[in-house]
């Protein structure tokens, strides 16, 4: 009984609590934060931690960081208060819970109180095990990191200790919000109070919180290993919700499980911090306390803003009962019901998706004329090649700045002649055993596309002070070959995109993006490009809903799972850039036959060209 009315009193607290995070907190958060970005423009990729390295950026960051982490240890305060609140058999409120809680961030007043935060905002989120929070659900590494980590035995060893640390740092930590809740103790002491709490645990604690841990990281793990699609975010929950919810079929799926999970992490917080306090809080004097630690002046400051709030809404209510507050209801409902049809009007995509395998096809060792030739062979529309500039200001095929990983050599392709490069022999002994090939020309590479059928996407890797020479390296092998109809361009540095885009205004040129200080649609949908390459992190279907907007195709680098794939095309992806091009042409081929109804601007073959193409 105690258990179950526990859930139940969470249950509406995290109700409370998430809408208030979705649709007041966090937006909140968010203007605060786009409003700087604002003000000293956003800016993409390696450049977006500068934004934060000024003295107003650091106040900023650390403002935010801290509101946070206030909210976070908020919710699990008032979570951990309504368990023991239930365990101890006591009346109490929701109101009553949710104001006495408050009190209970005194415990970050001291000088750990930026230890709490990292531990609150980054480590819990991050295990995402037991304790749970609405402001900053997860952190994650990005995929991109962790796929290049994997390609390597010392980048596996690297994940593997990433792992263990962080879990380690759980474990040793697991009992701190108990101690720094229900004792109000500092993070210092609490972290202390916690370690020596181990020792006072007998044979049924050792027993039961360990098997709650194993059980929610297996359940996560099989949810995940089911559910493979991107989760929505804080951030999916705008204006536009509407507008999702009507014409986005990943939005409705996803809106589903969204609701799904926050039932079921609800149900497990308030089961673990239940088995937690039946191990700990009569050997430690862990009871809720929900008054005020002291009375004076804070006290009666709060004591009189609840009595006011209690009266305005007293008054509102009674202002409601007449009648023509209900007439002046009834018109603002119908012009919601008008903005929210209005808004719903969505314009057509630009043009079917493409199927774009990543550096050719995993099929082969990445970036070789063999894995244009598997590209194209799986049915791949184009196949995206790393281009890079010799010593001799010659356009080599090569992903890497340095050479150590598919060589085995020191250097770069920036400080090596081709001569010197086509001598080397290329081995992928992770993913390719006893395969060799060699490091192919720009040239070369156009050749193979032609040969088999498939175009190129190609990106362009300048190094420090060459950007201008690559792209000019590219067009002259692109123009020599006539090779411009099976051709388009990216690249992380817009830099060096500028002289393409002025030389060949007719090209299909787009910028790659794998992170952002701000909202992209604060300024990128201005830059000259025809499509952005976004990485997967970067996906939501506030992305999508402003691309669409704009008339820009979004492509996604780089998806590797089948149902992630189907997602993005229900929300409106316009190229799958893919380590298995054979996966996305058959996730394609599904989509399309599911969907024949789907018009595009552009009809023709490729991406649009000419006069017959208009936005």
């Amino acid at each position: 009984m105690r258990l179950r009315r526990a859930f139940v009193e969470v249950l509406k607290f995290e109700a409370v609590f998430k809408a208030l995070t979705l649709f007041i907190i966090a937006p909140l958060l968010r203007e605060i934060y786009q409003t700087y970005i604002a003000s000293v423009g956003v800016a993409f990729n390696e450049n977006m931690l500068g934004t934060f390295l000024t003295f107003k950026g650091a106040l900023v960051f650390l403002a935010l960081f801290f509101a946070a982490a206030l909210l976070i240890f908020y919710e699990i305060s008032a979570v951990i208060n309504i368990v023991s609140l239930c365990r101890a058999e006591r009346d109490f409120t929701l109101a009553g819970v949710m104001k006495g809680s408050v009190w209970n961030l005194g415990a970050l007043r001291d000088k750990s109180a930026l230890l709490a935060a990292l531990y609150f905002v980054l480590l819990l989120p991050l295990v995402n095990t037991g304790y749970v929070n609405s402001v900053v659900p997860s952190v994650s590494i990005p995929e991109f990191i962790f796929g290049e980590l994997r390609k390597t035995t010392l980048g596996q060893v690297g994940m593997v200790a990433i792992y263990a640390l962080e879990y380690a740092l759980y474990a040793a930590l697991l009992f701190v919000p108990l101690f720094m809740v229900l004792r109000r103790e500092r993070f210092g002491q609490a972290a202390r109070s916690g370690l020596r709490a181990f020792k006072t645990l007998g044979l049924k604690g050792w027993v039961q919180i360990p098997f709650l841990l194993v059980v929610w990281t297996m359940a996560t793990s099989e949810i995940a290993r089911y559910w493979r699609r991107v989760r929505l975010k804080n951030s999916d929950f705008n204006g536009e919700f509407f507008t999702y919810l009507v014409y986005s079929e990943a939005f409705r799926k996803d809106l589903v499980f969204w609701l799904v999970m926050a039932l079921l992490l609800t149900a497990g917080m308030t089961l673990f911090i239940y088995v937690l306090l039946a191990n700990l809080e009569k050997r430690h004097g862990l009871c809720a306390a929900l008054e005020a630690p002291r009375k004076g002046d804070a006290a009666a400051i709060l004591h009189i803003l609840a009595r006011r709030a209690r009266g305005l809404w007293a008054r509102l209510k009674n202002a409601m009962r007449k009648a023509r507050w209900r007439v002046f209801a009834g018109i603002l409902g119908a012009l919601a019901v008008v903005f929210i049809a209005l808004g719903c009007w969505r314009p057509a995509l630009v043009h079917a998706p493409f199927v774009i395998g990543h550096r050719g096809s995993a099929a082969q060792i990445e970036n070789t004329l063999e894995a244009v030739r598997a590209a194209a062979e799986a049915g791949a529309d184009y196949a995206e090649i790393d281009v890079q500039l010799t010593s001799d200001g010659v356009p080599v095929v090569f992903h890497d700045s340095s050479l150590a990983r598919l060589t085995g050599q020191s250097g770069s392709i920036a400080a090596s002649t081709l001569a010197e490069l086509q001598a080397l022999t290329l081995r992928d002994t992770m993913a390719h055993p006893g395969k060799v090939s060699r490091i192919p020309t720009l040239d070369e590479a156009i050749e193979a596309a032609r040969e088999s059928g498939a175009g190129l996407l190609i990106e362009l890797k300048p190094d420090a002070g060459r950007g201008e020479a690559l792209a000019a390296a590219v067009m002259e092998a692109v123009e020599a070959h006539n090779f411009a109809g099976q051709a388009i361009f990216m690249s992380l540095d817009y830099g060096c995109l500028t002289p393409i885009l002025a030389a060949h205004p007719d090209w299909w040129v787009g910028y790659c993006v794998f992170g952002s200080s701000g909202d992209l649609d604060d300024s990128i949908w201005l830059y000259d490009i025809d499509f952005l390459a976004v990485e997967e992190g970067m996906v939501s279907n506030h992305l999508f809903s402003q691309a669409r907007g704009y008339g820009l195709p979004v492509y996604i680098w780089s998806v590797l799972d089948d149902e992630k794939m189907l997602q993005y095309l229900e929300m409106g992806a316009g190229g799958l850039i893919s380590d298995y091009p054979e996966t996305a042409r058959s996730v394609l081929e599904g989509y399309e036959s599911a969907h024949p109804e789907e018009a595009y601007l552009w009809a023709g073959e490729g991406y649009p060209q000419g006069d017959a193409f208009q936005t």
